[in-house]
């Protein structure tokens, strides 16, 4: 039986740190198997005949062999994060009980998890004897229900253990048969027929998620060898992807550098792709595409959103790329994520949100307007331009709502516990795609949504055969609860004022309107405002987020009482 001692004397978050490094290994290792690779295929345009196809060969297994064991310690790093993720939760849910409620309660409790009242004292001899054992029935009532949520914990934690260790061994066993058979066992029949493309990887996120658990290392591998964007499919845990997608990455770049057609074009956001990853140890590459649109596509987590509590998913807008974008995107991430955590640090102990992980994702998987300002002037007047007719239509927001939308759902199917928080979140023409995405049917809402600079959401109008009432729309079908709904208009940002896609959000009831001019907040900190339409998620003249910026930061972090409403 798990004990009290036993919980307390464990450390989860060594399990995290212990898988964090391993993925920062293992992706030292490909990427020498890697430039093995390149060395081999640099040495075999001069040197031809049998001794060199024999070591082409043998270069080729050892790649693959290679893979299944990078593949193989993926999965160790993955079971890692998972329990140590479900362990960390039920750890911190069970010392709040034991530090915080049963001292206030001046109740005791033993190792095991039995917990005693104290006794109210009796005796016919003294008044009231009838109300003192009815406040001794409350006390051991009010004991009991402690004990049992205090026994339920030990108890979850004791299985997760079990289940660790089970789940590690397997994958060590895994290594160990690798050093013996390098090739690996046979593909399944199942995955046999999907490489012979009788059958198909399921498309439902969770679905793909529970299949995808069920293959081994180097059924994972056929499969990323039958399609090299399989890092891209939502479902699929994100070391998984991030590991895949890293590799189809380093295949791009060096094709790319090469001159290959078919990717030379996307060279410099390839490179982006990659400097931003070189920028942030912590980075996770959860979308890399460079041939299912004219533009690139790609998407970076900061951190793992599978064992995280507080996920934000934040969406482009007008002129977004992968080569201009992204790397300001996850450097502003960055700032946010760091000013949620210092502040859900900063909460009082008994605060259950207190110490809450935080990771935002920056996500431009689809294509979005580029617009050529330099005909157009400072205040965009509307005049024709390269790419104003994208920027007037929404069409490229309703191609790329499905793909949010799906990946919103992918997020949930993979995160180990399944208890998260998931924050939409959407600039300029990535909220008009946030909206639309919010609005597709079948899919599992999200828990808050927040628009910035937004040229409308594109929601229904109640009542459409009354011009009068054109403004009327229906914020229900964004399928976010009340009082989860937020936006934040610049004074000066005239994008976000242009006539667009039905009312703007700040004329909106139904939003909660937040502060975009100057504040001091919750921490102390005198913030810049934002007035233009790129200022929102920006560092003011201080070096610290603007007033909008911190509203970011409480709405992702699940704080909303500490951002700053506008009256």
């Amino acid at each position: 039986m798990t004990t009290i001692t036993h919980v307390r004397g464990c450390d989860p978050q060594s399990m995290l740190d212990y898988a964090a490094d391993l993925v920062i290994q293992n992706d030292k290792f490909v990427a020498q198997v890697d430039l093995m690779e390149r060395s081999v295929d640099n040495a075999m345009d001069k040197w031809k005949g049998e001794g060199a196809a024999g070591a082409s060969e043998r270069a080729v297994a050892h790649k693959l062999h290679s893979n299944h064991l990078a593949t193989t310690v993926v999965a160790v790093a993955d079971h890692y994060n998972t329990y140590g993720g479900q362990l960390g939760d039920t750890r911190t849910a069970l010392l709040k009980i034991l530090d915080q409620e049963i001292p206030a309660a001046g109740m005791t409790v033993d190792d095991d998890g039995n917990v005693t009242a104290p006794k109210v004292p009796s005796g016919t001899d003294r008044p009231n004897s009838a109300s003192g054992a009815l406040t001794q029935q409350m006390l051991d009532g009010q004991a009991s229900g402690f004990q049992t949520r205090i026994k339920a914990l030990l108890f979850q934690f004791g299985l997760s253990e079990i289940s660790a260790a089970q789940a590690i061994t397997t994958d060590l066993q895994e290594l160990g048969d690798y050093e013996k058979k390098p090739d690996g066992a046979p593909v399944s029949s199942g995955v046999q027929d999907i490489l012979d493309g009788k059958a198909q990887l399921p498309t439902d996120p969770t679905k793909l998620h529970d299949y995808w658990e069920s293959l081994t290392p180097a059924e994972k591998d056929a499969l990323y060898d039958h399609d090299q964007y399989i890092g891209n499919r939502n479902g699929l845990p994100t070391v998984d992807r991030d590991h895949y997608n890293r590799e189809k990455l380093d295949d791009e770049l060096t094709r790319a550098q090469n001159g290959d057609p078919a990717v030379v074009e996307k060279l410099g956001d390839l490179q982006a792709i990659q400097k931003t990853l070189g920028e942030h140890p912590d980075a996770m590459l959860m979308l890399m595409d460079t041939q299912s649109g004219k533009q690139a596509h790609a998407a970076v987590a900061l951190g793992n959103p599978d064992t995280a509590y507080n996920v934000s998913v934040s969406a482009a807008g007008l002129n977004g790329n992968v080569h201009g974008s992204l790397e300001g995107m996850v450097n502003e991430a960055k700032n946010v994520k760091d000013t949620a955590k210092s502040q859900l640090n900063r909460l009082p102990d008994g605060d259950p949100r207190k110490g809450q992980s935080v990771v935002p994702i920056a996500w431009i998987g689809s294509d979005l307007p580029q617009a050529d300002y330099k005909n157009v002037g400072a205040d965009l007047d509307g005049r024709t331009v390269a790419g104003y007719k994208e920027v007037a239509s929404d069409t490229l927001a309703k191609e790329g709502a499905p793909k949010l939308a799906s990946f919103y759902d992918g997020v949930r199917a993979s995160h180990d516990s399944g208890s998260m928080h998931l924050t939409a979140v959407g600039h300029s023409y990535g909220s008009l795609m946030t909206g639309l995405a919010l609005q597709e049917p079948g899919h599992k809402p999200v828990d808050d949504a927040l628009v910035y600079g937004s040229p409308g959401l594109d929601l229904p109008q109640k009542h459409w055969w009354l011009p009068e009432k054109a403004n009327d729309v229906d914020v229900s079908k964004l399928n976010v609860p009340d009082n989860h709904r937020y936006e934040m208009t610049g004074a000066d940002d005239k994008i976000a004022k242009l006539p667009g896609f039905g009312p703007n959000p700040r004329a909106l009831p139904g939003f909660t309107h937040l502060e975009t001019g100057p504040s001091t907040t919750q921490d102390g900190v005198s913030r810049d405002g934002a007035y233009q339409h790129a200022d929102y998620p920006r560092n003011g003249n201080n070096n610290q987020l603007r007033t909008s910026g911190w509203n970011i930061a409480m709405i992702v972090a699940g704080l909303p009482e500490e951002a700053v409403v506008k009256h």
